[in-house]
């Protein structure tokens, strides 16, 4: 019971403080592929996940003044220990976004990746992971810009290495954006770096995973000139949307039993992007889900 008492409490902190600091809590996708797993060392067989996500989009500095976006966002994932060494790992949301220009829902992107362990020993570890952000989702539905859509509209290609010794990992990730969407702006992203570095604390049937996270958008964003009278679309560059995030995320398990784990994940910036012209900042952002595993 203390164990659970002092999980609680330090997840009413990060709240208290997701809300004061404008959390950037989504991201396009290279923050979900690869890590080090809670449960690295009593992998299961199989295990199914239901979550829902709540959130409060950031203003969009560059494309409105005061419009503020919710978020509610249930996703379904999947793992498959398929060898010994090798992991496929799969989710799907359902987005619902809803804001001063309308409500907006659908599905969202699927991400798709596989994990390979390279190395492992008694305390360490390197493992692969690659993966495909698929552009299931709508990006230009009711014909209004990012922060209501479901979709990126991108198919995307993410890689992810990570190295762990006991407690603590890194991990560097690149994701390689795909093409520009059919959105209204039709956005083009840049590629996007992450390094990250985590440390698992144990207690009882209780884990917390506290992250840092940087993450560095490599070239700025690029939309349509909608004021252009040339003959043909032209384009340029967002300023200020290669911004630079470093992000605290706190990740925590609470085991029931052998088949059944609930978990939580906050996030609070250090430094927060200012452009969201891809609709992915968010002011307040926090999820709680259920795991059911087979060992």
């Amino acid at each position: 019971m203390k164990k659970i008492i002092v999980l609680i409490f330090t997840l009413l902190i990060v709240i208290k403080y997701s809300v004061i600091i404008n959390a950037q809590c989504s991201d396009a996708g290279v923050c979900s592929v690869g890590g080090h797993s809670m449960e690295q060392e009593s992998r299961s067989l199989f295990n199914i996940s239901a979550s829902y996500k709540y959130g409060l989009g950031g203003k969009d500095v560059y494309l409105t003044t005061d419009e503020v976006v919710k978020y509610h966002s249930f996703q379904i994932g999947l793992q498959y220990n398929v060898l010994e060494k090798t992991s496929l790992q799969l989710s799907i949301p359902y987005n619902i976004q809803s804001g001063p220009l309308g409500d907006v829902s659908g599905i969202g992107d699927l991400l798709l990746s596989v994990t390979q362990n390279l190395y492992l020993n008694e305390n360490s570890g390197f493992n692969l992971s690659i993966g495909a952000k698929l552009a299931t989702g709508d990006d230009n539905k009711n014909n209004l810009h990012m922060a209501y859509q479901s979709g990126m509209g991108s198919n995307d290609l993410i890689f992810a290495l990570s190295y762990f010794y006991d407690k603590i990992s890194f991990d560097a990730g690149y994701q390689l954006a795909g093409k520009r969407n059919n959105n209204l702006l039709k956005l083009k992203r840049g590629d996007d770096l992450l390094v990250r570095a985590s440390y698992n604390l144990n207690f009882d049937n209780v884990t917390i995973l506290p992250q840092i996270l940087f993450i560095k958008r490599l070239e700025k964003s690029s939309i349509v000139n909608i004021l252009s009278m040339a003959p043909t679309e032209t384009y340029f560059d967002v300023d200020k949307s290669d911004q630079t995030q470093l992000n605290l995320l706190v990740l925590a398990n609470y085991k029931l039993n052998n088949n059944f784990t609930l978990f939580t994940d906050l996030a609070v910036p250090f430094i927060k992007r200012e452009v969201n012209v891809d609709g992915l900042t968010r002011a307040f952002s926090a999820s709680v889900g259920v795991k059911f595993s087979i060992n």
